[in-house]
């Protein structure tokens, strides 16, 4: 038996499509597998502007060109960068155990986000970043970035910008704690749905490679992420909304908080508890209070 994997170039990218091979490797040795890297529509164009609908799945689509027309076989994402819903034929078959969610904030000075001089120019492609820092330094100028990890980081070091807002769980799988100048907590700014965890998809009629999947899956992060992505389709979730939620499993409970807001308009927040075997449930339950009350 042999897979293709298929995935982006960057570093980050080939580290977690390695993570996938070597638990497949560990769990069946016999599967032959390759990885292939696929440049897509983001990776094409540095210029596009992810603050607006034309960002919208230009990290994931390419990849899931090539895994419907059979290309590859498996898909290696970054949760956070799918949209809400997947292409026909497609399904999110495992999740490796999930990674901090925490945002991180990397300045050149290594100076806390308050401590930040008023006009500093702070880096940041995503409408869930902005609003949720915007409402705590209005006084600090946001401006959009491109790049990957590596790219942005330097950007901030060589004075492009004073500081940047990225995922811990990218930073430190590419081994770059160091440059950290603040950890933010997941109360005080909320990740994207889906933050910190490495999936997997791969076409729905694939029974076998699905089996093979499921000794790979991570059951809890699962759990989080069914929970949070239910969430993000029924917001309607998109480059030109801010939404982010973040779940806790606490003795057989699901907690999830969850944010919503437009471009132009307030943050809304909530919070929803229930029993971990409904995570879905609980994340449209999270998406209808927003969208119902904004409280």
């Amino acid at each position: 038996m042999q897979y293709v994997i298929g995935t982006r170039g960057s570093k980050l990218a080939l580290f977690q499509a390695g993570e996938v091979f070597h638990m497949i490797h560990d769990k069946a040795p016999e599967v032959n597998i390759e990885i292939k890297i696929i440049k897509t529509l983001g990776d094409r164009k540095p210029d596009l502007n992810l603050l607006t609908s034309e960002g919208k799945g230009v990290f994931c689509s390419d990849i899931e060109k090539a895994l419907l027309n059979g290309e590859i076989d498996l898909a290696v994402h970054s949760i956070k960068d799918l949209p809400g819903s997947l292409p026909d034929g497609l399904v999110l078959a495992a999740f490796l155990e999930r990674e901090d969610p925490r945002e991180v904030l990397v300045s050149r000075e290594g100076c806390k986000f308050v401590e930040l001089p008023v006009g500093a120019r702070i880096g940041t492609s995503s409408v869930r970043r902005l609003m949720q820092l915007r409402n705590k330094r209005p006084d600090l100028v946001y401006l959009p970035i491109r790049g990957n990890v590596e790219t942005r980081i330097h950007k901030v070091m060589t004075g492009e910008f004073d500081a940047t807002i990225l995922a811990l769980a990218g930073i430190r799988r590419l081994g770059l704690e160091e440059t950290i100048s603040e950890y933010f907590p997941v109360t005080e700014i909320i990740p994207a749905p889906g933050q910190g965890c490495i999936g997997v998809e791969v076409r729905e009629k694939d029974i076998e490679l699905r089996k093979l999947m499921k000794t790979i899956n991570h059951e809890p992060t699962a759990t989080q992420v069914l929970a949070e992505r239910a969430f993000l389709q029924k917001i309607n979730g998109n480059c030109e909304t801010a939404a982010g939620v973040y779940t806790r499993i606490k003795e057989g409970m699901l907690e999830l908080t969850g944010l919503f807001g437009k471009a132009d308009g307030q943050l809304k927040k909530a919070f929803v508890c229930g029993s971990s075997d409904k995570p879905e449930k609980l994340g449209l339950e999270l998406a209808e209070r927003l969208l119902k009350t904004g409280s």
